[in-house]
This record gives C-alpha cells, structure tokens and sequence, in this order.
C-alpha cells in the first residue's frame, strides 16, 4: 500500500502509517494537507510535513517519501520545488502534467559528478580495507552506496 497522507493528522500518524503492514512508501497531498491545516505552498510552510514524511519513512524502513504535485504550469516552479523536495529528503514527485516527469526524473537523479564521485569514494574505501577512519565516514559511504544503487537502476554511468 502507498500510504497517501493528506491531512494534518495523517501527518502526525504517518509514523503508524509508514509502520502497518503492506506498506511500501508514503506520498504527500500536499493540496490537501494545506487546504486541512491551512498553509501557504512555499517551501517553509511545506518544512514541518516533508520532514515528518521523511522521518515516518525512515522509522517504517521505506523508502524516502514521494513529494505533492506541482500545480503551476511554470517550469521554474516545478524546478524549485523538486530540488526543495529533494533536498529534504523525498524521493518522487506526484505529477498533474505529462511535460513534468522528464524535469522531475533530471532533478531527482545522480548527477554525473555525484557518479564519479560516489565511485571514486567506494574504491578508496575499498583501497584502505573497508576501513572507518572517523565520524563522516559512514555517512558519506552510505550516500555513496545510494548514488551507486541508484544510478544503476536508472541506468545511468559515467
């Protein structure tokens, strides 16, 4: 089940949500929950249920959660908030147009230099015996693992 919260409750009970059986991913409806709780569209007032989302997924073991849709037919828009999206976390965007999913797929996607990078990175790791130097090292070998996986299932190289 993708778990659609569309409510400020369903925002407070996404960590139930993201835990229950036969859910594989949570999505945000991002028009509803603000019609519900009353909020603007912009990126701080969108903060708190992004980051929840993203918490909720996190507890329940699933991926990162699929972002609202864009309604603004204006590219600049629907670029700006991807990356806002995308940088809190979420992994997908719903769309509401055809011309949205190429914008949004380039924008969600492993760069090329964050390809070479995550390479470079798992091979040094690799040369030094698989070994933790200090604290950033595991979260950076965890990001480069997840560019990795990622872009291999995009089919995307360098």
């Amino acid at each position: 089940m993708l778990g659609l919260v569309e409510s400020a409750v369903g925002i407070e009970a996404s960590p139930a949500i993201a835990q229950a059986r036969g859910t594989f991913g949570l999505a945000f409806g991002s028009g509803d929950y603000r019609r519900d709780a009353g909020a603007g569209p912009d990126d701080l007032a969108m903060a708190y249920p992004r980051s929840r989302l993203v918490v909720a997924s996190r507890i329940g073991h699933l991926p990162g959660p699929i972002d609202g849709p864009t309604v603004e037919d204006d590219r600049a828009v629907l670029r700006e908030r991807t990356t806002a999206a995308a940088s809190m976390g979420m992994t997908g965007k719903l769309c509401l147009d055809t011309a949205q999913p190429a914008v949004i797929n380039e924008l969600l996607s492993p760069t090329a230099s964050e390809i070479v990078w995550a390479g470079n990175f798992l091979t040094e790791f690799e040369t030094r015996g698989r070994t933790i130097r200090d604290g950033s090292d595991r979260p950076r070998l965890a990001h480069a693992q997840k560019i990795t996986e990622l872009a291999a299932a995009l089919g995307l190289g360098v």
